[in-house]
């Protein structure tokens, strides 16, 4: 119920509103009252209204939010007001509260805040002409800092009459004095700090949605002033949608106007942004395009189009874009949805452009280069602020969250800078504790990485741990790896030679499915479509997982797979199952993942010894280890023999001459003097052997 009031003092109509509330004590009033000089100001009153619950929980809470679009349906031209004169109205609204309840002491003070304002505006577009202006807009907190004491009002004791005198205070920076005392006429104060009274603030920053950006454009960002009980709302990483008022101030240093929102109301937007605005004919068109037979196989040449061949490689990163179905159990454990791909291989082979055009494709996406990206660059950064106190920035997975994260380079990176990755990849979380800060943010992301080997180009007679710059505990986090060597093929070669040439001769490329709508496509997916698994889609895994760990049932041979990879295969058929738009993942899916996963493997599997136990192609060896970048079981064994060999010369030698070591092994178990020299180089590394003199070596004793 809303009752206009043209006097202040109108005490007739305050005696009716209070015979209302008597009579219906579950009744909402708003009342708006015209009075000079304050302008316009409305109050809300009822028995069980917000107000009475609010003061009822007195001072833990202290503010009223009321609904923007109901004040427009009631008055337009008060709401248009508002817009354009918060502070007044604001003020005014704060001022009729005391004046409406009974309840209301003079000490009581309650915030006025503004929820569903109309006017969103996009953070690139606050510029000047919105200053004074009452504003909406959305974004990912960035960073936050500490919260401090700003005085409100401040109490003076003119030093002459000892007469105390309140100043109310505006700015966090300076202190107002007094202009001269009322009794003696005296210009010198003392500031009274204990008896002042004191309101929390806090600073904090925020950048516009991943989404609302354009390949190769900075993030707008926006300073925000939180105060009372808006502080310690924010947290790096957190998607809001924020309320307030846009003013500048003049930084002291530089004399330049900078803007920041004084913020007014915090709506928190736990699940996703809006990706992009659906129209009723692009829902139709998604929905009519899921129907088609061959979607799967137009997303997947749709990926990344201007880079020739790479199917597997497409077809992971397309069902990365729709990730699997996030699951949260009783016991508060959370299996991620997520994928994580990392892609390994010769320069030149266009990895770089694939993460580039993915960083594009997706709804939300970061990208960063491993070779200018730190720990903190990725997760979080302890920073100090102007004042010299510290606050966590949000890094590249933490804004990342619930989105792609691409991140070229991974080996170029530091080794204690990419142990940061360890627990965001899998628990999807970062946990900071520095300079007296502890938290843990979100980054509930894909991981797109790419790689390239150490010496430049794959040997395929190495294990890949010895080929690429990465620990074993990185590469097992990632759930799928894709080795891609670039060996000479003449048909290949001449068909990527006239890919190459027609797109530099025509500057355009065919799509499938145009980038716009695919983008659309994959937003409305992970939005709307959640499948699980079906009784036949569960057969189908069960009975692949069962019959690989078959193959290694006998004691010493490999682990042909584990756990991870078949959580991993899950993931990859709901994906499936979500690029097509269906709520159920069927056997197909299944198979799919399946097959993708089994191709995936064959890629990783560089050393081609024969051994028995292989469910891929019987002719090379399936450890889930040699994948994993850890030390595969074939070289563990070779080890063991090194070892034994060297025991049993020590009999002989009491230093083992290194070249009839290498005769030894030749001659009984037919391995080359390149493999003796590399496991002799992993036993010293590990301190299992020593070199006390050149050419020799020794056992360290048991």
């Amino acid at each position: 119920m809303f009752i206009s009031l043209y006097t202040f003092h109108n005490k007739s109509i305050i005696s009716k509103i209070k015979s209302i509330i008597a009579e219906d004590p579950k009744q909402t009033i708003f009342v708006f009252h015209h009075y000079p000089p304050s302008g316009l100001a409305f109050a809300t009153a009822g028995q069980n209204s917000g107000i009475r619950k609010i003061l009822e929980k007195y001072p833990d809470e202290r503010s009223l939010t009321v609904n923007y679009e109901d004040l427009e349906k009631f008055d337009p031209d008060l709401a248009d007001l508002l817009i354009t004169k918060p502070d007044e109205v604001i003020a005014a609204s704060q001022k009729a509260i005391k004046n409406i309840d009974p309840l209301m002491k003079e000490d009581m003070e309650l915030n006025i805040r503004f929820e569903n304002l109309t006017n969103n505006i996009p953070l690139s577009d606050l510029l000047s002409k919105y200053i004074g202006n009452f504003v909406s807009a959305d974004g990912i907190v960035r960073k936050t800092d500490e919260i401090r004491p700003r005085i409100e009002t401040a109490k003076f004791e003119c030093r002459g009459c000892m007469r105390i005198t309140e100043v109310e205070q505006h700015s966090g920076n300076h202190i107002t004095d007094p202009s001269l005392c009322s009794e003696c006429g005296g210009r010198s104060f003392r500031l009274l700090q204990e008896e002042s009274k004191y309101i929390d603030t806090q600073n904090a920053r925020m950048q516009e949605p991943l989404e609302n950006l354009s390949g190769g454009t900075e993030p707008k960002q926006m300073l925000l002033v939180l105060e009372d009980d808006l502080v310690d709302e924010l947290n790096p990483g957190d998607k809001v949608r924020i309320t307030g008022t846009l003013k500048t101030f003049r930084e002291e240093r530089s004399g330049k106007f900078k803007n920041y929102i004084y913020v007014n109301h915090i709506e928190p937007l736990e699940q996703e942004f809006e990706e992009l605005e659906l129209s009723e004919e692009d829902e139709e068109r998604i929905l009519e395009l899921s129907r088609d037979p061959h979607i799967h196989d137009k997303i997947i040449n749709s990926t990344a189009p201007s880079i020739k061949g790479h199917r597997d490689v497409k077809e992971a990163i397309a069902l990365q874009l729709f990730g699997g179905t996030v699951q949260q159990l009783e016991d508060g454990t959370r299996l991620r949805g997520d994928l994580h791909i990392l892609i390994v291989g010769d320069p030149g082979i266009g990895k770089s452009q694939i993460l580039k055009y993915v960083s594009k494709l997706a709804p939300r996406s970061v990208y960063t280069s491993g070779k200018g990206t730190s720990g903190a660059g990725l997760t979080a950064a302890a920073v100090r602020d102007e004042l010299g106190g510290w606050s966590l920035e949000a890094g590249a997975l933490v804004l990342g969250d619930q989105g792609n994260v691409c991140v070229d380079e991974l080996d170029k990176m530091r080794s204690e800078d990419r142990s940061a990755l360890h627990e965001a990849l899998e628990q999807q979380t970062v946990s900071i504790a520095k300079a007296g800060i502890m938290a843990t943010l979100n980054t509930r992301c894909s991981v797109l990485a790419a790689a390239n080997p150490k010496f430049g180009s794959f040997d395929r007679y190495k294990t890949l741990a010895n080929q690429i710059d990465l620990p074993s505990p990185i590469l097992s986090r990632f759930d799928l790896i894709f080795v891609i060597e670039d060996k000479p093929n003449v048909e290949k070669d001449r068909e990527l030679a006239q890919h190459i040439l027609k797109t530099h001769q025509f500057s355009n490329i065919e799509y499938d499915i145009e980038p716009e709508l695919l983008r659309k496509y994959i937003a409305y997916a992970r939005k709307n479509v959640h499948p699980v698994l079906t009784d036949e889609a569960n057969k189908v895994l069960e009975e692949f997982y069962v019959s690989v760990r078959t193959g290694g049932m006998e004691e010493g041979t490999p682990v042909p797979i584990t756990p991870r990879q078949l959580e991993a295969t899950i993931r990859l058929a709901e994906a499936s199952a979500k690029l097509q738009l269906k709520n159920e993942v069927e056997a197909s899916d299944a198979h799919r993942a399946i097959n993708l996963q089994r191709r995936c493997l064959e890629m990783e599997l560089l050393n081609q010894e024969k051994l028995p136990g292989c469910y891929l192609h019987r002719t090379a060896p399936n450890d889930v280890a040699r994948v994993e970048g850890r030390t595969p079981t074939s070289e563990r064994d070779k080890m063991r023999v090194v070892q034994e060999a060297i025991k049993a010369l020590e009999e002989e030698f009491v230093e083992v001459p290194v070249n009839i070591l290498k005769d030894h092994l030749a001659e009984n178990h037919e391995m080359s003097e390149e493999k003796t020299d590399e496991i002799l180089r992993i036993l010293r590394s590990k301190g299992i052997i020593y070199e006390p003199h050149h050419g020799v070596v020794k056992r360290l004793e048991d």
